[in-house]
């Protein structure tokens, strides 16, 4: 497995999606940026931090989510090397669960890039307020926030060996992005998976009066349901090669 997981960096040298994930987890912070000036939106590192983390997990990480499944998960088929990294001698689940690790590695990356760029472009806009201890939560919550966006993904997964294209799964992230923006602050929000990670980890979920075992019911459902079909249709179906 380890050995996979070296192949996937060794790529990743030579993707454009690589690159193009870096930057869209750096754009929160470089458009709170170009608020401050713009529109006068934040005065104090904290309002950067929780309008960046807001952002990125309720916006953009969702749609780069289902972006970098369906590379992760498709490209294999695209490129036609499947039957070739099959002929290594490791079973096809434990080649699926490299693909989820690096998958959560990549989302690791990404949480740290999403911290610093806010870091540094709050200094660059003069910002005021900041502390080690502010920065230290505010990353804690990202980085919660993102595994548990992680986990309400693995439905993607049998979306993305099912359908090769990366186009439905971009279509598939703007669909949940929307809806995700369209319950936000209604009643039901803590019932839908993609919009449960942020009220938890900004601790907005006590506004709704649920308890806290609903949305981690909702989520971790979402995570087995998903990984169970993925699993049984890469290992028992007659995929495509």
């Amino acid at each position: 497995m380890l050995t996979f997981i070296k192949m996937e960096f060794l790529k990743l040298k030579r993707s454009k999606i690589f690159l193009l994930s870096i930057l869209m987890a750096a754009l929160p912070s470089v458009l709170m940026f170009i608020a401050t000036f713009a529109f006068d939106e934040t005065q104090s590192f904290d309002a950067l931090f929780s309008t960046v983390n807001m952002y990125m997990s309720v916006l953009f990480a969702i749609l780069l989510f289902s972006i970098i499944i369906s590379y992760l998960f498709g490209r294999e088929y695209n490129e036609h090397t499947l039957k070739t990294m099959l002929t290594v001698p490791i079973s096809r689940g434990k080649f699926l669960i490299s693909k989820y690790v690096m998958f959560l590695i990549w989302i690791l990356i990404l949480t740290v890039v999403t911290s610093l760029s806010t870091l540094a472009f709050g200094f660059a806009a003069g910002l005021t307020g900041f502390t080690l201890n502010l920065f230290i939560n505010s990353f804690a919550e990202l980085l919660f926030a993102n595994i548990l966006l992680f986990l309400t993904f693995s439905p993607f997964v049998f979306i993305s060996l099912f359908i090769t294209n990366m186009v439905p799964a971009m279509v598939g992230g703007a669909s949940l992005t929307l809806v995700s923006l369209l319950v936000n602050g209604q009643s039901w929000a803590p019932y839908v998976p993609w919009a449960c990670p942020y009220l938890i980890s900004s601790g907005e979920i006590a506004d709704y009066g649920v308890n806290l075992f609903i949305p981690y019911s909702v989520i971790l459902a979402t995570f087995v349901i998903g990984l169970a079909i993925s699993y049984i249709y890469f290992t028992k179906k007659d995929v495509p090669l």
